[in-house]
């Protein structure tokens, strides 16, 4: 009989695991996104669940396909001062101190240069 109870509260466990909303792991405290273009935000949440991503007055919400959700940002200038997404499903996260501008890639050695 314990064995059946402690299953059971393990199994409840996980369950509510799965169901939070989540970001992919990409997305964290002090990025940066690409100003003027539209910036894609991603993760996993429970089949069905209604999640909604709000950052510099925009609201854009989906519906979890597969547990898995996307939404895209409309392009946006810079901003230089730090700011917060939220995203919001079943639970609540909140990534801070985010800024708009250029990104950039760069790879190589000794040998890279701008020009």
């Amino acid at each position: 009989m314990k064995f059946n109870i402690a299953s059971f509260f393990l199994i409840f466990l996980f369950d509510s695991s799965i169901a939070s909303v989540a970001p992919n792991s990409i997305f964290s405290d002090h990025m940066i996104l690409q100003k003027g273009a539209m910036v894609p935000i991603w993760g996993t949440a429970a089949e069905g669940e209604q999640v909604t991503v709000k950052f510099q007055g925009q609201t854009v919400t989906t519906t979890t396909i597969n547990g898995k959700w996307l939404v895209r940002l409309a392009p946006m200038p810079y901003v230089c001062s730090s700011s917060a997404m939220i995203i919001q499903g079943k639970n609540t996260v909140v990534i801070n101190d985010i800024l708009v501008g250029e990104v950039w890639l760069c790879s190589g050695q000794s040998n890279m240069e701008r020009q």
